[in-house]
């Protein structure tokens, strides 16, 4: 059709998305909100990145975006089919249903992606991009936020329903209708150098706007009660504009890593990853419901961040005492988490990323005194560091330990004495993960 201008060709390619639009929406989330979301992720690229895409800017905003979605439709199948399965067979899912299935969808797309960018073919790249793009933004939908509750009856019983409501399925009321999006001056993060780096981070950042995408649905659905168009508006956008970020770093990152183009600053950041803020695979376990008590006293089923709670109620500074040169000092620190006893907090790593686990363990000096627990560190289920019993009154243990290829690393507490349990209050501070650097560590196995 080369007579045809180019606005002609790009209407003919979305027409089998207008046609899916135009359906009932209830299994899918967001509908037209795709290419919104999309839209403003790309504008939110560095230029040079927009000036790579720019040919394929319009397919990817109005019709690959929407691929895992028009799949769906016999017509479509013979020339997308390819995109509705995994290399394993697995179908492509539109919700956080595993954190392992998560993985593996993210990091088949965001591979293939990156794969034809370093080929130069980016018509194919704009369309993995694009199924990758819609699972991201499909898991910040607050239609999606609840695994396993599509339709939403657990909110029929939470909030007061109106009669004219009470029969309905909610799904569609919370994602019907479109909104403008812009990023503003949103810069996108680069995730990593590779996809395994880059995949590790983008899965931290889908926990976060799942859950950021669950604040939205009380507003959302009493905005939908009480016929206030402006109160839902300003929850979707809350939702679709963290979905929009998200969305942004993995295209940001996709095309970063198939050019080999990275910024500097942004590389040096990536060499030591913080783990206090990341979700441990224990609360993921339980779809992300944080009643899941996966440690006890003094805290009852979550760590806290970045403070210690006295009594479950006052927040005060993480402090150790740490040993040096002979002596003993405290020592206050700003990043990790305090915890409880019969605690275990495990992270899924990518492989052949990082080197080296560091961490200070111990009991806060003063509220822990009469505590004792044992800490444990495993790698892919092998103890690798045991603290024995320690009580307030000793050092914190400081650790640095060999972490190349460990895919599962894990930190257990343990109670060690017969003191109550809410005088343990027992302390991780600054969980670094740290980048392998040199090359020959390559060939180096987890084990020295």
């Amino acid at each position: 059709m080369p007579h045809l201008t180019h606005r002609l060709r790009a209407l003919l390619c979305l027409l089998p998305a207008l046609v899916l639009l135009l359906a009932p929406t209830s299994a899918h989330a967001w509908g037209p909100m795709h290419s919104a979301i999309t839209e403003a992720a790309f504008n939110a690229l560095p230029q040079w990145q927009q000036h790579l895409l720019a040919d394929q800017r319009s397919q990817l905003i109005e019709f690959d975006c929407m691929i895992p979605d028009l799949v769906r439709a016999p017509a479509q199948r013979k020339t997308l089919g390819r995109f509705a399965l995994l290399p394993n067979g697995d179908p492509f899912t539109h919700e956080p249903h595993s954190r392992a299935h998560n993985a593996a969808q993210m990091t088949h797309y965001f591979q293939q992606a990156v794969d034809h960018v370093a080929k130069g073919d980016l018509a194919e790249a704009s369309r993995y991009a694009g199924c990758l793009l819609h699972f991201l933004e499909d898991c910040g939908s607050p239609a999606h936020s609840i695994p396993g509750d599509n339709q939403h009856g657990l909110m029929q019983d939470l909030l007061e329903v109106p009669p004219a409501f009470r029969d309905r399925p909610l799904h569609g009321l919370i994602e019907e209708g479109s909104l403008p999006l812009s990023l503003a001056s949103y810069q996108p993060v680069l995730l990593g150098s590779t996809t395994n780096e880059a995949v590790f981070h983008l899965v931290e950042r889908l926990n976060a706007s799942i859950r950021n995408a669950r604040h939205q649905l009380v507003p959302i659905l009493q905005g939908v009660f009480r016929g206030d168009q402006p109160a839902v508006d300003a929850a979707r956008r809350n939702a679709a504009l963290m979905d929009a970020q998200v969305a942004a770093d993995a295209l940001h990152t996709i095309l970063a890593i198939g050019s080999k183009r990275f910024e500097p600053a942004a590389l040096q950041s990536l060499a030591q990853v913080d783990l206090t803020p990341f979700t441990p695979l224990e609360t993921l376990a339980q779809s992300y419901l944080p009643q899941f008590a996966y440690f006890s006293n003094p805290y009852f089923g979550f760590p806290v961040r970045n403070a210690l709670l006295k009594d479950g109620r006052e927040r005060l500074p993480l402090v150790l005492s740490l040993a040096n040169e002979g002596t003993v000092a405290t020592r206050t620190f700003p990043s990790g988490l305090s915890l409880g006893t019969s605690c275990r907090l495990s992270y899924a790593l990518p492989e052949k990323v990082y080197d080296r686990f560091t961490c200070h363990l111990g009991l806060h000096p003063e509220l822990g005194r009469e505590g004792r627990v044992n800490f444990r560190i495993s790698a892919d289920g092998v103890p690798v560091f045991e603290s024995g019993p320690l009580s307030g009154a000793d050092p914190a243990r400081s650790v640095d330990l060999p972490l190349w290829r460990v895919q599962e690393l894990s930190i257990e507490v343990q109670s060690a004495g017969t003191a109550p349990a809410a005088s343990n209050y027992a302390i991780l501070a600054t969980p670094l993960l740290h980048k392998a650097q040199a090359p020959p560590r390559l060939d180096q196995d987890k084990t020295r």
